[in-house]
């Protein structure tokens, strides 16, 4: 068993910020990384649909929730987002008879018959509509990610400042960092790239996802594993984690802004400027109360 990620803890912003700096090269060798803002460094790499108790499943109960239940709760809330789309007249991507039948979205509850769960999940043919249903708030099986190191450090400090204990001061947030050029070995994970005129928010966040197949078999409990586990048997791992306390959020956010990062920047239209208030307003309570 070897180490999951390389774990590094700046304890000032400067040093936090050269870190993240796209001139700061984290690994020797070529690389390419991707990056994943978390406003809690505790949090793990797992899609808030795979959590324990996640508001986001269907079926909820005490128990650990089966593959069938679990593949029939990300289908059934993927043909909601496809059939609100087609209220509004919006066309999804590589929408077809035979994608609309993978969704079934005539299955009831009570009826497990047309849950068909294959060796492996998501299925491959669903994973385009995800990314786009992710992308505009539904939950899936799928992880937001930027080719942007400040971007991510933008969502954890924002996101930080909208809940965080002001009282708690060993709380951090957490900035991932993955190297792309070094997961081809890795088959279960995929880097999935939507095309930037699918949203403009995805183009001016310069987002993209990546998805961990998982193994499941009918009845059985379904694998809520988190990406880092796959990085546990190689010597090498590609992943890193910087981490900074949660007290320094509000600084972080003012240097996103000096770099042209902001809500106004990553978000379209007024969504965009309210976002941007919003912050505003985070920054100034807290420095207000701390």
């Amino acid at each position: 068993m070897y180490n999951k990620f390389n774990l590094i803890e700046p304890n000032t912003v400067d040093e936090f910020w050269n870190i993240l700096s796209p001139q700061n090269n984290l690994a020797d060798k070529p690389s390419q990384f991707i990056y994943r803002g978390q406003r809690d460094a505790n949090w793990q790499l797992i899609p808030s649909i795979l959590r324990k108790n996640s508001p986001s499943r269907i079926i909820s109960r005490q128990k650990e929730v089966t593959a069938d239940e679990q593949i029939f709760s990300e289908r059934a809330i993927l043909a909601q987002f496809v059939n609100q789309c087609d209220l509004l007249g919006l066309k999804i991507v590589n929408d077809s008879i035979e994608l609309r039948e993978n969704l079934d979205p005539q299955v009831h509850l009570a009826d497990k018959s047309h849950i068909n769960p294959s060796d492996e999940w998501p299925n491959e043919k669903l994973i385009e509509l995800m990314a786009l249903a992710q992308h505009h708030g539904v939950p899936t099986h799928l992880l937001d990610w930027s080719k942007r190191s400040y971007v991510a450090a933008y969502f954890a400090a924002s996101t930080a400042l909208a809940k965080r204990d002001i009282g708690d001061n060993t709380a951090k947030i957490a900035v991932w960092a993955l190297n792309v050029e070094e997961i081809r070995s890795y088959k279960n994970i995929n880097i999935i790239k939507v095309p930037g005129s699918t949203s403009s928010n995805l183009a001016a966040q310069s987002g993209l996802f990546t998805v961990l197949k998982q193994p499941i078999g009918r009845e059985q409990p379904f694998p809520e594993k988190p990406l880092e586990d796959e990085f546990a048997s190689s010597p090498n791992t590609p992943l890193w984690k910087i981490t900074l306390p949660t007290k320094y959020a509000g600084k972080v956010l003012d240097l996103c802004e000096l770099y042209g990062v902001s809500a106004s920047t990553l978000f379209s239209g007024f969504d965009g400027a309210a976002k941007a208030v919003k912050d505003w307003i985070n920054k100034c309570r807290y420095s207000f109360n701390s």
